[in-house]
């Protein structure tokens, strides 16, 4: 029994040595891009940002960028103060208010964020941003936040691209489900993201550890997907594309799907996003938490072509929706930017210059994008939030 064991160790030993020169092989010749080391399972919500992380991405084409996170998962650079005479206001959105290939410095969160604390010291804006999050997962975040954060307000900044988001019906996505109801009317049921087998492997083994720190655990995965002729279903754009990390990249862009684009299309899609906003909403207003909805618009908006596209009618529709929607519900807000966005000469010789390659705003269209929602996010605190409080 004694050699037996001896035999079983010396094995494991060899085994473990040969794993570990291999891993460092294919580092050396065939680096892997890995699931970003911030990026943790949830079972409720796919993935979610680590709390007290602290991580340079290298994986963007300008370079990397530093992201730490406080002990609530937010990017920021100071605690939650959970006193109870400070406002705190949660902030949610998606990779662009995440701050996505930016120091947090440079982006429109942390602009907002020293406004609105000269606007009253009292106030406190909150990070929730995630990147690749949609309306469905933003309702189920706010619900984990109310009882812990006891908001004083959210903003939630409503990306163009959500409207191609809310409709995603791929399992390793989609946080709710569609389903016609009874009365003939659309409704939205939660649901959990994943197969259930491998929702079970993200949170209870090392899958998700070895997404995030093995080249060698990556390029088996590849291979064996090539192998096996698999595909991922879900059909939304990714920035950066290629290597075993794309499951993490988060959207940034309207993509309609390669067919004729009509007008029933254009209605459902926008629907499903009105489903989306007025849950969220309702939640908000159970709670007696204002919230502003803020239109983050998408490049043809600020620069648009010379003919109507489908996609400029669909981003038309989503905001009008939008308008709507908060004009009807108590307590809830919008801010349509689109509306505000400058013309003129000056204005479009700055086409090009502030997005980064994949689409999302560099630290010129953070700055820019600050500036032309700071009047009207300040003037939401200030009526909704200081204006309480006084």
């Amino acid at each position: 029994m004694r050699k037996l064991v001896a035999n079983l160790i010396l094995l494991a030993l060899i085994t473990g040595a040969g794993l570990l020169a291999t891993e460092w092989a294919v580092r050396q010749v065939a680096p892997q891009v890995l699931v970003r080391g911030y990026s943790v399972p949830d079972p409720d919500l796919g993935t979610y940002v680590a709390a007290n992380a602290d991580y340079t991405d290298p994986y963007t084409k300008e370079g990397a960028y530093r992201v730490r996170t406080n002990a609530h998962a937010f990017r920021m650079d100071e605690k939650v103060d959970l006193s109870a005479d400070r406002r705190r206001v949660l902030v949610y959105g998606d990779s662009f208010t995440f701050g996505w290939g930016l120091e947090l410095k440079d982006t429109y969160y942390r602009a907002l964020h020293r406004a609105a604390r000269a606007l009253d010291p009292r106030l406190q804006l909150l990070n929730a941003g995630v990147g690749g999050y949609a309306s469905g997962h933003v309702k189920k975040l706010l619900e984990r936040h109310l009882p812990a954060i006891k908001p004083a307000a959210a903003i939630y900044f409503f990306n163009s691209n959500d409207l191609i988001d809310n409709t995603i019906t791929d399992v390793n996505y989609r946080v709710t489900a569609f389903r016609i109801g009874d009365d003939g009317r659309g409704v939205l049921d939660d649901v959990r993201p994943f197969a259930p087998w491998k929702r079970f492997l993200l949170n209870h083994t090392p899958y998700a550890w070895l997404n995030r720190h093995s080249h060698l655990f990556l390029l088996a995965k590849d291979l064996l997907k090539r192998g096996l002729a698999w595909t991922r279903e879900i059909d939304r754009p990714v920035p950066g594309g290629g290597g075993g990390g794309a499951d993490a990249q988060p959207a940034f862009s309207i993509d309609l799907p390669p067919l004729r684009v009509d007008d029933a299309y254009l209605a459902r899609t926008v629907y499903v996003s009105e489903l989306h906003v007025a849950r969220l909403a309702a939640v908000a207003a159970a709670a007696d938490v204002p919230l502003l909805l803020v239109w983050v618009p998408a490049p043809d908006e600020m620069f648009p072509p010379k003919a109507q596209t489908e996609t400029l009618q669909l981003l038309a529709r989503g905001r009008r929706m939008l308008s709507r929607l908060a004009a009807e519900t108590p307590g809830t807000f919008f801010l349509d930017t689109a509306r505000l966005i400058p013309d003129g000469p000056a204005w479009q010789a700055q086409k090009g210059t502030l997005r980064l390659s994949d689409g999302h705003f560099n630290a010129a269209g953070t700055a820019w994008f600050a500036g032309l929602v700071e009047p009207g996010v300040l003037a939401f605190l200030d009526n909704a939030v200081a204006g309480r409080a006084k």
